[in-house]
C-alpha cells in the first residue's frame, strides 16, 4: 500500500469513525435471515453475509484500521531508526578498522626498528669483546716489558725495551682489528 493509500484510508477510517456510533458487531438478524449482517449502532452496514465475512467486517472497523495505521507508522519510525544505528555502526566499524590499519602499521614499523637495533647492539657487543681481548694482551705486553726492565735494571737495551712496546702495540691492533701504519 503506497502513503498515499494509506492516508485515503486514514481519512476514510477517520470519518467513519467519526459519524458512526457504537461497536461494530456481526449477528444473524432472525432466524430465517439468510446471512449474518454487521450492525454500527442501529444501523446495518452488511447484510446477507456469511458469518466469517460478517466477523471480519465487524473486526475490520474504523478504530482497528487507525490502530494498524499507527502501529505501520511507528514500525517505519523503528525502522529508520535502526537504519540510522546501522549506518552509524558502519561509519564507526570503518573508522575502527582505519584506526587498526595504522596501528598494525606502527607495529610492524617499531618491530622492524627494534629488530635495526638489536643488530647494532649485538655489532657493539662483538666489537666490545675484540677490543676488551685487544686491551687484555696489551696489558700483559705492557706488563712483560715492566718486569724485563725491572728485572734488568737500568741494563735493558732501549731497543729491545722499543722492539718489545711495538711488538705489544702491533698485537693489541691486530687482537683489535685495527691495521697498523707501514704495513
Amino acid at each position: 500500500m503506497t502513503a498515499l493509500n494509506k492516508q485515503a484510508l486514514r481519512e476514510a477510517a477517520n470519518a467513519a469513525n467519526i459519524a458512526s456510533w457504537g461497536k461494530w458487531e456481526s449477528y444473524k438478524p432472525h432466524k430465517g435471515a439468510r446471512g449474518y449482517e454487521v450492525k454500527v449502532g442501529a444501523k446495518a452496514v452488511a447484510q446477507h453475509c456469511l458469518k466469517v465475512d460478517a466477523a471480519f467486517i465487524a473486526a475490520a472497523n474504523p478504530t482497528t484500521v487507525l490502530a494498524l495505521l499507527d502501529e505501520n507508522i511507528q514500525l517505519q519510525r523503528d525502522k529508520d531508526s535502526l537504519e540510522a544505528a546501522a549506518i552509524a555502526m558502519r561509519d564507526d566499524m570503518r573508522e575502527a578498522r582505519e584506526k587498526l590499519e595504522v596501528a598494525e602499521k606502527r607495529i610492524a614499523e617499531t618491530s622492524q626498528r627494534n629488530s635495526d637495533l638489536v643488530a647494532k647492539i649485538e655489532l657493539m657487543d662483538r666489537r666490545i669483546a675484540e677490543l676488551s681481548a685487544s686491551h687484555s694482551k696489551l696489558r700483559d705486553t705492557m706488563a712483560t716489558i715492566h718486569n724485563t726492565i725491572r728485572m734488568d735494571g737500568g741494563y735493558t737495551p732501549l731497543a729491545a725495551i722499543l722492539n718489545a712496546t711495538k711488538r705489544a702495540h702491533e698485537e693489541s691492533a691486530s687482537a683489535a682489528g685495527i691495521g697498523v701504519k707501514g704495513e
